[in-house]
């Protein structure tokens, strides 16, 4: 068979490089012809997997802020021909950083801002962000502060930028935003189409994964419903704005960017598509599968395009949680979770690559039965 290989990371278990070799190198000891993409739809991996087909391409490193306004190191990809910068918004101010005694409101993206000013000081035409990972809730303030916005409270006292300050803004002055970003295209690479506000939005759907209490959530929802009334004098917000804790619409309404899936955009990178028309099989998948995935994660946008291509698709994740008839209706044949019985999370992504590896065997046992028997 001609196999695709296109594997999202699997979160501080196996990037997506290293779990497209070792299931390539098992298809191809059993005799099948393995094609591998370094994938990733705009979280964890973003950068490494536009950068791995650059051949002129440079990791930068830079002293930054994580989300506790700790002083941090984080890296972002740069191809000088192209002037383009691929940032991992995950990089600086990832889920990574967070701990128990940090909340949310206390949490800043300033971190991530520095990594574009940076890129900026490179002559950066072009910014990539993928906005998956991130551990802050503050509607993109911090990033935009530390690029010279200023936001006020009703003191006329400049807010430092943290989830604490969205209930607090009276009016924002963009006098002294960093002019370089009027001549830069910025493009947020995202996992996820959710609005800023709402039982959908950034604080109702990742408040509790970033450490948000229940009976915290309307509170919270409500202070970013009145930062976004300020910004827009409206409550409506577009799809995507509510990534990464609303770092989505900050890029697009403040620095004039545009939200695009990332998942699409590394299969256009790719070419996915075109080597599609001679597979047999395509191999993805992530570290957990459940509802969110269907809201234009890595594993259901490649479904979606195999499918289109009268490909099956076979996905290897961490753990599944959700609708299997759903997953189903999207092109997936089979979701395989890859634990062999129950562990701790700590114990599952320690043995992740070990785990995988035998659940790639034992599915290739089950598809090759036919022609054994």
């Amino acid at each position: 068979m001609n196999i695709i290989i296109a594997m999202d990371s699997m979160k501080s278990a196996l990037t997506s490089e290293a779990a497209n070799r070792i299931i390539a190198d098992i298809v191809t000891t059993r005799g099948h012809h393995a094609l591998s993409f370094t994938m990733a739809d705009g979280g964890e991996g973003t950068a490494e997997a536009f950068m791995s087909g650059q051949s002129d391409g440079e990791w930068c490193h830079v002293v930054t802020v994580s989300p506790a306004f700790k002083k941090i190191e984080a890296k972002y990809g740069w191809v000088p021909t192209e002037k383009t910068a691929y940032i991992d918004v995950s990089a600086a101010s990832g889920i990574q950083y967070a701990s128990a005694d940090t909340h949310p409101l206390n949490r800043t993206s300033a971190g991530t801002g520095h990594l574009m000013r940076d890129a900026l000081d490179k002559g950066a035409q072009k910014i990539v962000l993928g906005l998956g990972g991130s551990a802050t809730i503050d509607g993109g303030i911090g990033l935009v502060t530390v690029l010279g916005g200023q936001f006020f409270n009703r003191r006329g006292e400049r807010l430092q930028g943290c989830g604490a300050d969205l209930g607090e803004v009276a009016y924002i002055d963009l006098s002294l935003l960093d002019k370089r970003l009027a001549n830069t295209t910025i493009i947020g690479a995202s996992d996820v189409t959710n609005p800023l506000i709402g039982e959908n939005g950034a604080v109702r759907v990742f408040g509790a994964q970033k450490g948000l209490l229940p009976d915290e959530e309307i509170a919270y929802d409500e202070a970013m419903q009145h930062y976004l009334e300020v910004a827009t004098g409206a409550l409506t917000s577009e799809a995507g704005d509510g990534a990464a804790g609303g770092i989505g619409f900050a890029l697009r309404f403040f620095l004039k960017g545009q939200l695009q899936s990332g998942a699409t955009m590394l299969v256009e990178a790719n070419q996915l598509q075109e080597a599609l028309e001679t597979a047999d099989l395509l191999i993805t998948g992530e570290g957990r599968m459940d509802s969110q995935s269907l809201m234009g994660k890595l594993p259901i946008t490649l479904a979606r395009q195999a499918k289109a291509a009268k490909v099956p698709v076979i996905a290897f994740v961490g753990g599944f949680e959700g609708d299997v008839a759903a997953v189903a209706s999207e092109g997936i044949r089979a979701v395989v979770p890859i634990v062999q019985g129950p562990v701790t999370i700590p114990e599952a992504i320690s043995a992740a690559a070990t785990n995988l590896a035998a659940a790639v065997e034992r599915t290739f046992i089950l598809l090759e039965w036919d022609k054994k028997s």
